[in-house]
């Protein structure tokens, strides 16, 4: 199992980082994570509590195809979605604090292997994984900023 915790103070207000984060996160996803090629709501109206979708990556040689939902939806406040099927078994929550004009959001993402060769894989992806999370916080940091800014 891989797990990543950090918090990122940003400028944008609890609202604006929930719209780019959940409201628009079929949208936005791929923005902050370059291995991910797509994502595909599944279901009908906006994002809310139990949208599904399937999300479509790329993990060095591996192509990725994972169906998802949403686990978490509290406007302005927590955002999570976990897969339902796939090789890993991934769950990523957001939580927003407004602080000083802007942000405090804190990622939590859990990775596990579900297949046979997810798990047989497990010590070579564990780095790229961290190297990967480092670059997609940043990432979603500066998109965070240009959202604050319009």
């Amino acid at each position: 199992m891989f797990r990543a915790m950090t918090t990122i103070d940003v400028r944008s207000t609890p609202a604006q980082a929930f719209d780019h984060i959940a409201r628009q996160f079929f949208e936005h996803h791929s923005l902050w994570d370059p291995s991910v090629k797509s994502m595909t709501k599944t279901t009908e109206g906006p994002v809310s509590l139990g949208t599904a979708g399937v999300e479509r990556r790329r993990f060095g040689f591996w192509p990725i195809v994972s169906h998802i939902r949403v686990a978490a939806f509290e406007p302005d406040r927590r955002f999570a979605f976990e897969t339902t099927d796939g090789p890993m078994v991934e769950q990523v929550e957001w939580e927003i604090d407004g602080r000083n004009g802007g942000s405090a959001v804190r990622v939590d993402i859990r990775l596990t292997p579900a297949s046979t060769s997810m798990r047989a894989l497990e010590g070579v992806m564990r780095p790229m994984i961290a190297r990967n999370v480092r670059g997609n916080v940043a990432r979603m940091k500066a998109a965070l900023d240009r959202a604050a800014a319009g």
